[in-house]
């Protein structure tokens, strides 16, 4: 009881330098708190928005050394799943998986008629499973939604928006439609598709907003994803022979030398329908690969750890060892890099913030001591050991530390719950992305404040070390000479 009063005492009597102290204490606290709230509430909310409306828990895909992305039409197309009817059934079996679902992921651009009108980010979804796994999260505001075998697409209500608005054409449910797309292996393809719905995700802002959703056999053909695909990398693939003849039904030169009228009395004409020959070679060039997708999103049960099945899938010998496991941090890219780098250099600050502490209390009580040799030395002359001196000076660091910390910290969770009654404002796309909407709620932290405890911890205790080794220095002939 006597060192706190003690203790007490003598942070009283230098008011002006504790209040400093514990002023940047506070501040800095406070900063902590409120600063990992937010970074905290936008990963979770970035998390939930990507997990529960467009990547499931896990995402299963082939390795790729480009840069590809999981929203279609940003980095190089990405491979196919080899095997996945293999892939599938395996992952049927595996305890904690409670569903999934394949999509293909690509853009195209859309128009009517003779008019080019706009873009859509475009994915290719088997619907029954789709719907299944992500029930509800896409909402239509008209139509109905896409049925397993039935060809056509659901609209994002932010396409018809815009082409409505720059284009002043309105397209309705069962308008007809063009997508073109671009592939390197059957070049550009174009398609007409009827529009069956046209909806909206509740929480998708920015580019995620222009998803829309086609059958998947007509992204198939979009993309080039062909029975029989030609590798054009060195060394990949295994694709077939073929040759001129073989894929022109006949003899090629003989094709284009041949006159369209027999020569003779009759003046007979060519058959047509069959000038070609057989096209049976081509015709496998050209049929879609039914199996045939670029990702399987997992639903993983709530009281499976996600690590764990991870794990399991990637030690899996059932699964192509090209197969990598993601999560959605990897499918959101830069948007999550973005939010992580902020929260890391949030606490680099806080690091910075926390050493300035450090040394400002350090040199107060180096002072503070200097000026108590007397003091020190006569509690020493009157039996007081080295560890009393010690325990003595490292509570006073702790009082300040701990006393303003926690006002740092309440000060932190005030205004946090402040900005969870307002809530914050998006001002521009960039924060809407961030917040993953117009209005960011955040809500406090529970590890932040440990986070906060924690580091109030380590800056009393390196503060007081230096200040400790001085006051022990003082011998008590020392102390009573300079008295």
């Amino acid at each position: 009881m006597i060192l706190f009063k003690i203790a007490f005492r003598n942070l009283r009597e230098h008011k002006i330098k504790t209040i400093i102290i514990g002023t940047l204490i506070a501040v800095g606290i406070a900063f902590l708190v409120i600063g990992n709230s937010l970074m905290v509430t936008v990963t979770r909310g970035m998390e939930a928005s990507f997990v529960e409306n467009f990547t499931g828990d896990l995402i299963l895909r082939t390795a790729s050394e480009e840069d590809v992305a999981f929203i279609g039409g940003f980095g190089v197309a990405p491979e196919i799943l080899e095997n996945y009817l293999d892939i599938a059934a395996y992952v049927e079996t595996l305890d904690g998986v409670e569903g999934f679902t394949p999509i293909l992921s690509s853009a195209a651009g859309i128009g009517k008629g003779e008019e080019t009108l706009s873009f859509a980010l475009l994915w290719g979804i088997e619907p029954s499973s789709y719907f299944e796994l992500f029930p509800n999260r896409f909402v239509l505001t008209d139509g109905e939604r896409l049925q397993d075998g039935e060809e056509g697409v659901l609209m994002s209500q932010a396409i018809v928006d815009d082409v409505l608005e720059e284009d002043g054409i309105e397209l309705t449910v069962g308008d007809t439609i063009l997508l073109s797309g671009q592939n390197d292996v059957t070049g550009t393809k174009i398609r007409e598709v009827t529009i069956r719905g046209i909806g909206f995700y509740e929480n998708a802002v920015g580019l995620l907003d222009r998803i829309s959703f086609v059958d998947a056999n007509t992204l198939r053909t979009l993309t080039g994803l062909t029975a029989v695909r030609v590798e054009s990398r060195e060394g990949e693939g295994n694709a077939p022979a073929i040759s001129e003849d073989s894929l022109f039904g006949g003899d090629a030169d003989s094709l284009f030398s041949t006159p369209l009228v027999e020569e003779g009395a009759g003046g007979e004409t060519l058959d047509f329908d069959n000038i070609l020959g057989d096209t049976s070679v081509r015709e496998q060039f050209l049929a879609v690969d039914n199996n045939a997708w670029h990702f399987l999103l997992l639903d993983v049960n709530e009281n499976t750890s996600l690590p764990a099945i991870t794990g399991e899938l990637e030690r899996s010998a059932r699964l192509n060892e090209t197969v990598v496991v993601e999560n959605w941090r990897w499918a959101a890219g830069f948007i999550a890099e973005l939010a992580f780098g902020i929260r890391i250099i949030l606490n680099i600050i806080i690091l910075v913030i926390s050493v300035v502490a450090i040394i400002i209390i350090m040199n107060t009580l180096v002072i503070s001591v200097t000026e108590r040799i007397s003091e020190i030395g006569t509690v020493r002359a009157i039996g007081g050991q080295k560890s009393f001196v010690r325990r003595m000076i490292t509570l006073e660091v702790l009082m300040i530390t701990v006393v303003f910390g926690v006002a740092g910290m309440a000060i932190g969770s005030l205004v946090i719950g402040i900005f969870n009654i307002v809530g914050l404002s998006a001002g521009n796309l960039f924060f809407q992305i961030l917040f993953g909407g117009s209005t960011l709620n955040p809500i406090l932290s529970i590890s932040s404040l440990f986070i906060s405890l924690f580091v109030v911890a380590v800056i009393g205790v390196i503060a007081s070390l230096y200040p400790v080794s001085v006051a022990l220095r003082i011998s008590p002939v020392q102390a009573m000479q300079r008295a």
